[in-house]
């Protein structure tokens, strides 16, 4: 603050004001770059750098890491900054970091490429390009931690939602099989918010390829709800509203997020049938009564709509 008082005060005096002309006035000095980044703060792009160097640097302690992709986290809200990760050359660094030793560190590498994918066109592209979503569906698929696999989720949601482009290689990459496994693998642990947000992002790119005011460019093909239907979705979800019917402190959740996925797979006719065949759903719909953990009632209503059509 005093260089910059002192900067003012040498420069700031013009030849019409009252200031006293001396001819051994020093020359105008140019502010320090430090003091500005004091008053104003680094550019963001500085920041990012910064933060990506911190986690990358072997003496930089593991909370420290952890705590420095936060912060790159944050700046990657705004969706300048989250274009300009390519433009910085932080993409391929990121990847690096979705098969580090720390699952800290994976965790928040995901949640940082997550957030700068959601809904931004320019970062999804640049993410395609590195060939990144091949990684992020292994760590989906296999990673040991479960808080690192649902980053994972976050991350492959963020990329092929409203992303036409981007759901077109999810599904080259067998990414509707793993979305299958990772359910049915859910559900055998008993995880239940996994299970909702993977009925969740089903449910969003079903309702997405059916919605016609979604414009073209941006919807999934007419027939992939179809294609869910065909591998064996409804069974699965079927067993997930009985697995957790006897829980009553998600019962109603899992139910409620499959219900509506399964009556948007009903806006085809082979989703339709899929639904109408499942005896599973039916016994589903029957405990879910019984044992009186619906919040919502609509929601079987709503599935026996379809069933009884």
């Amino acid at each position: 603050m005093d260089s910059l008082l002192k900067w003012a005060i040498l420069n700031g005096a013009t030849a019409s004001e009252d200031a006293p002309h001396d001819a051994n006035r020093p020359a105008p000095q140019k502010l320090d770059p430090a003091v500005i980044d004091a008053i104003l703060g680094k550019p963001a792009s500085v920041q990012m750098t910064e933060c990506m160097d911190a986690v990358e640097h072997s003496s930089t302690p593991s909370e420290a890491r952890i705590i420095a992709l936060d912060d790159l986290e944050m700046l990657v809200e705004n969706i300048d900054n989250a274009s300009n990760v390519e433009p910085l050359g932080l993409w391929p660094r990121l990847g690096a970091l979705f098969s580090d030793h720390d699952s800290g560190v994976r965790s928040g590498a995901l949640w940082v490429s997550a957030t700068a994918l959601q809904h931004n066109q320019r970062a999804q592209a640049a993410f395609s390009k590195h060939g990144l979503l091949a990684p992020v569906l292994r760590v989906l698929e296999s990673d040991e931690d479960a808080g690192v696999r649902a980053k994972a989720l976050l991350c492959v949601s963020a990329f092929i939602r409203a992303n036409a482009a981007g759901l077109a290689e999810f599904i080259a990459l067998d990414g509707l099989a793993l979305l299958k496994r990772a359910l049915e693998s859910a559900i055998e642990q008993g995880l239940a918010a996994p299970t909702q947000k993977l009925l969740f992002l089903l449910g969003a790119i079903v309702d997405e390829a059916l919605d016609e005011s979604t414009p073209e460019e941006l919807r999934p093909a007419a027939r992939l709800p179809d294609a869910i239907a065909d591998l064996g979705f409804v069974g699965v979800s079927a067993r997930a509203m009985l697995h957790f019917a006897s829980d009553e402190g998600v019962a109603a959740a899992v139910f409620g997020r499959a219900a509506a996925f399964l009556v948007s797979l009903s806006g085809t006719e082979e989703g339709r049938k899929a639904v109408c065949a499942s005896t599973q759903l039916r016994q589903a719909i029957d405990q879910a009564r019984a044992s009186n953990t619906l919040a919502d009632p609509a929601d079987a209503q709503a599935l026996e709509a379809v069933i009884n059509q």
